[in-house]
């Protein structure tokens, strides 16, 4: 009998299972209570669970999840619908607390709808994993990215290290625990199978999921996909959503930021703004600014508004931008940690680094990755999890063409190992797409299984 309960327990060791496991329904809590949306209070039941803090390291510690349900007005309910949110490092009760009632009232026509804040978000721990604010960057001189870059690693290597004493483990904060994560959310509701709403970094950890547990989805919606190997951009995909911007609104677009690049890179602009502070910008300020405003319709319009004044000499909107993206600012180790773990492919690196050279932008939308993941002590994901998806889970993809972040390219990629999803590319849309009507009711339809 000692021999027996000695196997097994090197078995369980064996899968880095022995200290990790944790029942989620056992341990799974829901009591009412009142979330705010807007002026209004909804009845709503809240609910935590515990799970390991790391599955891999045989770790004893935990983390308690926490999620809000809103209650399906449904008489045959579907899966329950579990939002994702986006970052890595957004909170889904965040983000529900400025959704319109109507929408989510219409998604509660369909199932129980779950507000779930991911590992290292929002309510659920490990709480507010922030390092502590960096030096920022110079205002009497154009952004230096390699200097940035300097700076920003001397940040986390310290953030690193004060991480164990503040009761984070860091190699646990990865998608693929957050996958499994989900899995044990599923168990704590006591429901056969999820459905999926995610958006951004939330479909990338949608796609983790459906490999990682495939039985326990039922349909997924991803808006903004963000596929195993997408979580660095592609210099060259971001010019090509440049163009389509430009074709559509402002035709010299393209001619207009590499002229203005070229005059920055020759001569830095000072401008002082109201208020008397003097901020000097340059050619990189340039390409983040323009590479930050892909993510909504609303900044993509003030950039090109901007865009005439300065061929006009005045960069007092570039000026602004540069003064607020300067300060010193904490760094989210959630979402570092998550990003680095994920990472990218040899190819995927090699395609970035073939095409940043001659890309408008630069590789300025990823800064300061991938180098800032070469820190010791960032996890990182085996190659297997960078690999294509296949799954045949039916999703519904839905992409804009505006979209910078996660173009349409993303989606197209991810449908090809999905024979049961749908594509929906919405024109003149970029990476808010919830504020897209037209993908706001394809999903309800889509979700409510028509």
């Amino acid at each position: 009998m000692m021999r027996l309960l000695l196997l097994a327990l090197w078995a369980a060791s064996a899968h880095g299972a022995l200290f990790a496991q944790v029942d989620p329904a056992e341990s799974a809590t829901i009591v009412p209570g009142m979330f705010a949306i807007g002026d209004d209070s909804v009845a709503v039941d809240e609910g935590s669970f515990v799970v390991p803090a790391n599955r891999t390291s045989g770790s004893t510690a935990r983390l308690t999840l926490r999620f809000v349900r809103f209650r399906t007005t449904a008489a045959l309910p579907s899966s329950p619908i579990v939002f994702l949110s986006g970052g890595p490092g957004d909170a889904a009760t965040r983000a529900f607390r400025g959704m319109p009632s109507a929408f989510l009232d219409e998604l509660r026509a369909i199932a129980d709808v779950i507000a779930f804040d991911q590992r290292g978000t929002g309510t659920s721990e490990p709480l507010q994993p922030l390092c502590a604010p960096g030096a920022g960057a110079p205002l009497d001189s154009p952004t230096d990215p390699t200097a940035l870059l300097v700076s920003l690693r001397a940040q986390l290597v310290q953030c690193l290290a004060d991480a164990p004493g503040r009761g984070i483990d860091v190699g646990g904060l990865t998608t693929a625990e957050s996958a499994d994560d989900l899995e044990a959310l599923r168990i704590a509701l006591g429901t056969p199978r999820l459905s999926l709403l995610a958006g951004s970094y939330g479909t990338h950890l949608a796609l983790a999921t459906a490999r990682q547990h495939p039985n326990a989805i039922n349909r997924m919606v991803l808006l903004g996909v963000e596929a195993p190997d997408n979580t660095f951009k592609d210099p060259e995909r971001v010019d090509e959503v440049l163009d389509v911007i430009g074709r559509a609104r402002r035709p010299s677009l393209l001619d207009d930021v590499r002229t203005l690049r070229e005059r920055l890179a020759a001569t830095p602009a000072s401008i002082t703004a109201p208020g008397g502070i003097t901020v000097t910008v340059g050619a990189w300020d340039l390409q983040r600014w323009v590479a930050d405003a892909l993510d909504t319709v609303p900044e993509i319009d003030a950039m090109l508004d901007a865009i005439p004044p300065m061929l006009e000499g005045n960069y007092l909107v570039l000026a602004r931008w540069a003064h607020a993206w300067r300060r010193p600012r904490p760094l989210n180790l959630m979402h570092l940690a998550v990003d680095c773990a994920s990472y990218a492919s040899p190819a995927r690196l090699a395609e970035i680094e073939r095409s940043a050279p001659d890309a408008v932008l630069g590789d300025a939308i990823n800064h300061p990755m991938p180098e800032l993941c070469d820190i010791p002590g960032l996890p990182r994901l085996p190659a297997s999890f960078r690999e294509p998806i296949q799954s045949g889970i039916p999703a519904l993809l839905i992409s804009g063409t505006f979209d910078g972040r996660t173009p349409p390219e993303n989606a197209k990629a991810v449908a090809a190992g999905m024979p049961n999803a749908e594509l929906l590319v919405i024109d003149g849309a970029s990476h808010g797409l919830f504020r897209e009507a037209a993908a706001l009711q394809a999903l309800v339809r889509f979700l409510g299984g028509t």
